[in-house]
């Protein structure tokens, strides 16, 4: 009842128009100084451990690097490497898309800053060759997903700041897990083409012309190769390698001489933002999350759980249930700090891989951003595409529902999912 309540309360100030980060931590606030004696001091020390971790100062790092990258030139000889590779396929431009969302991922580490780089140049370039703009803003919106499942990846850095799974391995568990998603991506991008008849690039292949995208496109290639070989041979952690991110920045914008001091200035002032609005509701979740605890609001969640207690997988269909309906409502930060917490106990005493539910936990997330009402994916793109949601969602339901083979293979048949990741992890 009192879990009802707060939610409520939580929605209808988010209907009113109140922030997220400042309805979670009100509500908490409020139902605190009801319901217990608890001295409110607690609160303000939960609010900074929510954000006192050692892995999290890896988000501000890897968004400034994104920033770095869409103001240096990057996003255009990206793209155009892209092109060369699969521009001359049917429906090339969207296969463009998804393979520079690829490239995109494995440089911003968040789905939002995939989605307005790739978006600005991919959306208007596919609606000028006749693509319909629905199709364009799904295409981009799904692909903005990929951001989170392959490293760097915020959400992945967030999620081991809570469980205290190694964020190295949850970072080299993604990446064939985000590349077979894309794959699926490409299938579905074909398909709609084909039926709609949607046409290819002029340009014929050509190795020429994808030799020199490829050493235009080198110094944005060489980010995730220092981000994930310093990794995967121990020399830096993920926090530091994050570090390195932001210097392969510098380092590209100076190469390609288009990072002014105004778009440093820039690429600062986006990242400050970002950064502030991540942690604060990390910071204010963090808060939710210990009135659950002290209300006794996780136990109660938790008790229709333990008949299932020998069932991983019903667990797994359950937990990805609610985690789902979360992603409905809330931000998947808030989805992750506030839920996941009360689900870990239970993974550790059914003895579930936690690899396997931190994956399932990252692509419940990629399908939250890609489903209205939230739809923080759909809401940068169809912006950009000026089309309706509902428009974009008649094209995003068939890669949603690749997001969706990807949980139930997760949550069926881990050992299929998880044989490359754990041959990259040995």
């Amino acid at each position: 009842m009192t879990a009802a309540l707060m939610l409520a309360v939580i929605l209808l100030m988010l209907a009113l128009g109140v922030p997220i980060a400042f309805a979670l931590g009100v509500t908490a606030l409020a139902f605190l100084l009801l319901l217990t004696d608890l001295p409110m001091s607690l609160l303000v020390q939960q609010l900074y451990q929510g954000t006192n971790s050692f892995p999290l100062l890896a988000i501000p790092l890897f968004i400034l690097a994104g920033s770095l990258m869409n103001c240096s030139g990057m996003s255009h000889r990206l793209i155009n490497f892209a092109l060369s590779i699969v521009g001359m396929f049917k429906g090339g431009l969207a296969f463009v898309n998804v393979l520079a969302s690829v490239f995109f991922g494995a440089i911003t580490g968040t789905a939002a800053a995939a989605s307005a780089a790739v978006g600005q140049i991919m959306i208007p370039a596919m609606n000028k060759k006749g693509y319909a703009p629905g199709f364009s803003a799904a295409t981009t919106s799904a692909g903005s997903s990929l951001g989170i499942l392959i490293p760097p990846s915020v959400p992945m850095i967030l999620y081991g700041s809570i469980s205290g799974i190694s964020v190295a391995s949850l970072f080299l568990t993604g990446i064939p897990i985000g590349l077979m998603i894309a794959f699926g991506y490409l299938i579905v991008a074909y398909l709609v083409s084909l039926k709609n008849d949607y046409g290819f690039e002029e340009k014929a292949f050509s190795w020429r012309y994808l030799y020199k995208t490829f050493i235009d496109a080198i110094p944005a290639l060489l980010v995730p190769g220092v981000i994930l070989g310093g990794i995967m041979t121990g020399v830096v952690t993920p926090t530091e390698s994050a570090a390195l991110a932001v210097l392969c920045g510098l380092f590209a914008g100076a190469i390609y001489k288009e990072l002014s001091w105004k778009n440093l200035i820039k690429a600062l002032e986006d990242s400050v933002r970002n950064t502030a609005l991540v942690m604060f509701i990390v910071a204010t979740a963090t808060i939710l999350g210990f009135s659950f605890s002290s209300l006794g609001i996780g136990r109660q969640m938790m008790e229709p759980f333990m008949a299932y207690s020998d069932n991983p997988i019903m667990i797994m269909l359950m937990a990805s249930l609610i985690l789902f309906i979360g992603g409905l409502i809330f931000d998947g930060t808030v989805m992750v700090v506030v839920l996941v917490p009360l689900f870990l106990p239970l993974v550790q005493m059914t003895n579930i891989d936690p690899l396997q539910f931190a994956m399932v936990v990252i692509i419940v997330w990629g399908i939250g951003q890609q489903t209205p009402p939230v739809a923080s994916g759909l809401y940068i793109t169809t912006a950009i595409a000026k089309v309706s949601m509902f428009e974009a969602s008649k094209y995003n339901i068939w890669y949603i529902t690749v997001l969706i083979i990807a949980l139930f293979g997760m949550i069926f048949y881990p050992d299929i999912m998880l044989y490359f990741p754990r041959l990259l992890i040995q």
